[in-house]
């Protein structure tokens, strides 16, 4: 076998390959192509070869499918721990004033938002 950095150079060129070759292809075709290069520069390149492959995969469809696929995980992310948090927060809200025997206060808190923000802010919560 030869040295990794002529198999770097034949899998970039195997990706350059792909890219002027779209048309002639399915896109699903092209994907799983450029998902076996990736498999392949993983399994055989070293990390600062593996850098130059990263780069070039991510100028190309699966490349920007992958970086999508990761926003919209980030994104459901921060949305759970986002609704967890404002739970723990309206939750801390709501024991502090049993805590108070202001049930009155909870009541309106429910239903009025604003009401519930100056709460929040009374409470430092």
């Amino acid at each position: 076998m030869g040295d990794s950095s002529s198999q770097k150079d034949r899998i970039l060129q195997a990706i350059q390959l792909l890219k002027s070759a779209e048309g002639s292809f399915a896109p699903e075709e092209i994907q799983k192509m450029e998902a076996i290069l990736y498999a392949f520069a993983v399994k055989f390149l070293k990390n600062k070869d593996l850098e130059a492959i990263k780069e070039a995969i991510a100028m190309t469809k699966l490349g920007q499918m992958i970086w999508d696929d990761a926003i919209e995980k980030g994104r459901e992310e921060w949305t759970r721990i986002g609704r967890q948090q404002a739970s723990d927060r309206y939750s801390r809200l709501i024991l502090l004033l049993s805590k108070e025997k202001k049930e009155d206060q909870i009541i309106k808190a429910a239903s009025d938002s604003a009401y519930r923000e100056e709460l929040f802010q009374k409470y430092g919560l």
